[in-house]
């Protein structure tokens, strides 16, 4: 039997990345499956016949939710129905993560009432007062906890 070589896998030099450039806005181009006729969202040729939303289940990582603006177009040329998409959108629906939120008030370092913050978080007062006694523990929070308000040290 001969021997096999041993692969030697070759290995290109990392490039360091820089810092993203801005995107360019893109013209969309709608384009008719029937007969080939372009047209861009926009021009005179841009007559809709209707239009609609489709917002993500998901958000991404940074909390934004994609909203996808799709419409109707009947083409110019040969009068067939398009439908496609007209453009995309990042919505911020949603606050900072209930996390963030915690840190923030407390890194502001005044008193506060929980009832008070639990509600504007949309949380109850009892858990948030178990986070924040679980914090005091860890030493992430510097504070106590006195009839109902945080008063930090």
């Amino acid at each position: 039997m001969a021997k096999k070589k041993p692969l030697k896998a070759k290995l290109k030099p990392v490039k360091a990345k820089k810092g993203k450039k801005a995107r360019k806005s893109k013209i969309k181009v709608i384009k008719c499956k029937k007969c080939g006729n372009t047209f861009k969202i926009g021009s005179e040729d841009d007559k809709r016949k209707k239009e609609w939303n489709i917002v993500a289940p998901m958000p991404d990582k940074d909390g934004n939710v994609t909203i996808t603006f799709m419409a109707t177009w009947d083409c110019p040329n040969c009068g067939k129905n398009i439908t496609g998409s007209s453009g995309k959108s990042k919505g911020e629906f949603g606050a900072k993560p209930k996390k963030d939120q915690i840190a923030d008030m407390l890194a502001l370092g005044d008193t506060f009432e929980i009832d008070g913050f639990a509600k504007s978080m949309g949380v109850d007062e009892v858990n948030l007062s178990k986070i924040l006694n679980m914090m005091i523990k860890k030493g992430t929070a510097i504070g106590k906890i006195e009839n109902g308000m945080f008063i930090p040290i």
